[in-house]
C-alpha cells in the first residue's frame, strides 16, 4: 500500500533570466495541455497548485531591457517563487515546480533552505550556471543560480534565503556538464564541487550516476532534491530549449532516474526548467517533458 503523499505544484512563468523570453511559455504549455493531470487525478496524492506568469512580449529579446530592468523582474519572480515553495515545504509536502528559467532555482532552494530543510542537490544541466555578473559574457541570470545558491554573487540572490548559503559545496552534484566557460570551472573546482561531463566522447549510465549520486548525498543530508534543465539531455529529445548543447544525457536515463519519484521519501523536490515551446521541433520536447511528468507516479 502506497502511503498518501502531498504533494504543491508551482508553475512559474518567467523566462526574465533567459536570452530567449519565450521559456516562459513552457509552464503556460504544460498546464493548458494537462500534463498534470496524471498528478492531479492520482489516488494516492493530495495537490495544490500555484500559477504564475510574468507576461512580456515574446518577440523582444534580452538586449531590448537593461541589465537592471532583467535583474529586477527575475528578483520578483524568484521571491514569489521561494514564498510560495516555502510555504509547500514547511507542510512537508513533495514539491513540483514548472519552470521557466533556471533563474528560478534561486527560489525553489532557498524557499527550501528557509522552510529547514537539509538536503543535497542533483543539478542534472548541460551548463554549470556558475556565473556571476562580474564573469558572465551575457549577463542572463539563468547563468547563475549555482553560484548564488553557493553564497557568491549578486548579494540579492544570495539572500534569497535568510541564512545563506544554500548549498554546502558537498550539497550539491553536477551532471550532464559539457558546456561552460573556464571562470565557472575554476570556481567550481575550487570549492571541490562534484562534477561529472558527460561529452559524445564521453558518455556515461546516466540512470546509474543519478542513483550514485543520490546515495552519496543521502549518507550527509536526510534528503535529497533534484533541478533538471531538459538541456542536459541529448537535445535529440528536446530540442524546444534556448542554449542546447550537443550530446547529452539519454533520456530513457531520465526517466528512469525519476521514476516515481513523487513517492520516494527521501526526494523533497524537482524543478523542471527551459523549456521553450517556441523552439520545439516536431513537438518532440512537447512529448518529452509529458513523459517526464507522467514518469514521476512511478
Amino acid at each position: 500500500m502506497v502511503d498518501m503523499r502531498n504533494v504543491t505544484i508551482v508553475l512559474a512563468g518567467s523566462g526574465w533570466g533567459a536570452a530567449n523570453f519565450a521559456t516562459a511559455d513552457g509552464a503556460q504549455v504544460v498546464l493548458q495541455q494537462q500534463f498534470l493531470k496524471p498528478i492531479l487525478d492520482h489516488p494516492d496524492i493530495h495537490c495544490e497548485i500555484y500559477y504564475a506568469q510574468w507576461h512580456l512580449n515574446n518577440l523582444k529579446r534580452h538586449n531590448n531591457y537593461s541589465v537592471n530592468e532583467r535583474r529586477a523582474h527575475v528578483l520578483q519572480a524568484t521571491t514569489w517563487l521561494r514564498n510560495a515553495v516555502e510555504s509547500a515545504f514547511a507542510k512537508n509536502h513533495f514539491v513540483l515546480v514548472i519552470g521557466g528559467d533556471h533563474s528560478l532555482a534561486m527560489g525553489t532552494w532557498s524557499g527550501a533552505k528557509n522552510a529547514g530543510k537539509n538536503f543535497g542537490l542533483i543539478w542534472i544541466d548541460a551548463h554549470m550556471d556558475a556565473h556571476t555578473y562580474e564573469t558572465t559574457l551575457s549577463n542572463n541570470p539563468h547563468g547563475m543560480p549555482v553560484s548564488a545558491l553557493l553564497g557568491a554573487g549578486d548579494t540579492e540572490f544570495v539572500n534569497l534565503t535568510r541564512n545563506p548559503p544554500v548549498l554546502k559545496p558537498t550539497s550539491l552534484i553536477q551532471t550532464g556538464i559539457r558546456s561552460y566557460e573556464t571562470e565557472e570551472q575554476k570556481f567550481l573546482e575550487h570549492l571541490n564541487v562534484a562534477i561529472t561531463y558527460n561529452y559524445k566522447r564521453h558518455s556515461y549510465n546516466g540512470f546509474e550516476h543519478f542513483t550514485k549520486s543520490k546515495q552519496r548525498l543521502l549518507q550527509t543530508h536526510p534528503s535529497y532534491g533534484v533541478s533538471l534543465d531538459i538541456d542536459g539531455i541529448d537535445p535529440i529529445y528536446c530540442p524546444g530549449t534556448g542554449t542546447p548543447a550537443d550530446g547529452g544525457l539519454e533520456f530513457d536515463d531520465i526517466l528512469k532516474s525519476l521514476q516515481g519519484i513523487i513517492f520516494d521519501q527521501t526526494c523533497i523536490g524537482l524543478e523542471i526548467v527551459e523549456y521553450n515551446p517556441t523552439l520545439d521541433h516536431e513537438h518532440q520536447t512537447f512529448e518529452s517533458v509529458k513523459k517526464i511528468i507522467e514518469t514521476l507516479l512511478g
